[in-house]
């Protein structure tokens, strides 16, 4: 179980996001990874306490509904407009709300571009 955990951790690749650690403080933005459509991935980058922090874009209710882009919900809380939940993106945990949480990807930061592990 453990060597199943390990080789997940080394299995996942980086993906690079020019200027992905740019975005603004209490904001949040979209990336697609490839068409969301045709089985790529639309991730939100969000930036709370001077960290950027990526969800994915899937809102964990599944019924349809996708965390918005634009202003996160009083500066640190993303959203999904069909659902009205608030996710951390710190954490991803729905606030309070009984919902799985949302899909978080690690990351890291070099200079203004972010690297994230899928």
């Amino acid at each position: 179980r453990m060597l199943q955990k390990l080789l997940r951790l080394f299995s996942r690749s980086g993906v690079l996001i020019p200027g992905g650690a740019t975005v603004e403080e209490g904001t949040a933005r979209s990336v697609d990874l490839g068409d969301p459509l045709a089985g790529g991935k639309r991730l939100i980058l969000c930036k709370t306490g001077g960290e950027v922090h990526v969800l994915d874009a899937h809102c964990p209710h599944n019924e349809g509904g996708q965390i918005q882009t634009g202003p996160l919900a009083d500066g640190k809380f993303a959203v999904c407009p069909l659902h009205r939940y608030l996710f951390d993106p710190k954490t991803g945990k729905a606030e309070g709300v009984a919902c799985s949480p949302a899909k978080r990807y690690k990351t890291k930061r070099d200079g203004d571009d972010l690297e994230v592990f899928v």
